[in-house]
């Protein structure tokens, strides 16, 4: 079986791709910059009520009241009840919450998830929309730019993200030099670590807003 330099594959499968970029971008075919719209997690999602107000609480153990400031969405800061002690010694009142059932960690414009009522949506889209119709590249560039790409916009996207397909250099070499004896995990391991030392994620002409 005949043997092939990994560093000449590489090389030309680089020289393939910037020749398609230079030609593309000298007819004037490609747009250098992807426009951006973006779309709420929230859309086509009932919005609440307004649940902004103040929560009242009193603690038996020493008679104190305790005001609580509740957001147009209904939650309170953890660090607000750090103020409700017991004592001299007391740290405050730590919330306890396994598995983060009853805790929303972060406002996200990007996905929105009801579990009680299995609503999973990404940029107001149902994840089973997504699934059904959508290929990967065309869920990625939603979450990035916060809509369904058109046809050209697609093209764009495409194009640009197969200018970093190739496989750099130097992860081919890290990962040719494993013995044969080594586990896959320790070689993903290395091999993301080098992708991460060694490539830019965004093309040059990729703008996100």
């Amino acid at each position: 079986m005949e043997c092939v330099d990994s560093s000449m594959v590489a090389r030309g499968r680089l020289a393939v791709l910037s020749a398609h970029l230079s030609a593309s971008i000298e007819s004037g075919s490609f747009s250098p910059i992807l426009e951006t719209s973006c779309v709420s997690a929230q859309s086509g999602v009932a919005p609440p009520s307004n649940l902004k107000g103040w929560l009242t609480i009193i603690d038996e153990r020493t008679g104190k009241k305790y005001q609580i400031q509740v957001s147009e969405e209904g939650t309170v800061k953890a660090t607000d009840f750090k103020k409700i002690t017991g004592g001299k010694n007391d740290k405050g009142i730590k919330l306890y919450d396994p598995g983060y059932l009853n805790t929303a960690p972060v406002r996200s414009s990007i996905c929105y998830i009801d579990g009680d009522e299995g609503i999973l949506r990404y940029r107001g889209y149902p994840i089973e929309q997504l699934a059904d119709g959508s290929s990967f590249l065309e869920v990625a560039y939603l979450l990035m730019y916060g809509n369904l790409p058109s046809e050209s916009q697609l093209a764009d996207w495409e194009f640009a993200v197969s200018q970093h397909s190739a496989v750099p250099q130097g992860i081919l070499v890290s990962l040719s030099s494993f013995f044969l004896e080594t586990s896959t995990i320790s070689m993903a391991k290395d091999g993301i670590l080098c992708f991460y030392l060694s490539c830019s994620f965004l093309p040059y002409f990729v703008y996100i807003g």
